[in-house]
Order: structure tokens, then sequence, then C-alpha cells
């Protein structure tokens, strides 16, 4: 290090400055991104706007085919429920939904369940029959 004009001059900072920089920069953004959100919470696969156009189960009859006969046999399916009525669109998707979710179609049955305890600690996902 050299004194200049009064401060202390590190030779190698002008050059290690444009690298270190976005280094840091990037960092901070990595670690505000995990502070905000779940970093574990699954996200859908990446689509392109002509796959957002077809139906979920068109695709999950192949990928998850269990599930999808699961869905389409239950009484969702029967009433056309859609998966994104419950899961959310590709922006907001969920694995598992809130049990807010399910309050907008069963508001009423909601009263009558354990307030402690989520849809499907009772209820079989997909199938929505009562465990035993």
């Amino acid at each position: 290090m050299k004194k200049q004009q009064g401060r202390y001059v590190c030779g190698f900072l002008p050059v290690l400055l444009p690298v270190l920089l976005p280094v840091l920069l990037g960092l901070i953004l990595l670690a505000v991104s995990v502070i905000a959100g779940d970093k574990d919470a699954p996200v859908h696969p990446q689509l392109s706007e002509q796959e957002m156009l077809i139906d979920c189960a068109e695709c999950h009859r192949n990928t998850t085919p269990d599930i999808e006969k699961e869905w389409f046999d239950s009484e969702h399916g029967i009433a056309m429920v859609k998966c994104y009525q419950c899961h959310g669109t590709f922006e907001s998707f969920m694995v598992t939904p809130t049990v807010q979710t399910c309050a907008t179609c069963h508001a009423d049955m909601l009263k009558k369940c354990p307030q402690d305890k989520s849809c499907w600690e009772c209820h079989t996902p997909h199938t929505f029959k009562a465990k035993n």
C-alpha cells in the first residue's frame, strides 16, 4: 500500500474491483432471494407458452399417472375441478394446497373439521376419501 493524497491506496484494487463487485452483488442477491422465499419450495418445471395452454391432466396422465387417475375418478375430477384451482398456476404453483385454498369451495365443511389439522391429515389427497 502506498499513501496518496492523505489516504492509503491499494495497487491491485483497481484491477480486482471490476471482478469483485459483480461477485459481491451476486452474493447479496442470492442471500436476499433465500431470505425472501422458501428455497425448498417445489416449482413447476419450465413450460413454453404453447405447453401452458394444454390442460394439466394431459401431461400428468403420462408423468404422474397414479395421481391423475386418483383425481380423474374423484368427485373433483367428475366435477371437472381443474388442477390450478387447488394447486395454483405455473407462477404460483404449490404441491400441497393450503387450508385456505380448500376453504374457497369448502368453507362449510371446514367448520365441521378439527381446526388443528389440515384437510389431508384426514382425507387422502386427490380421492378425498376419509383415511381409516
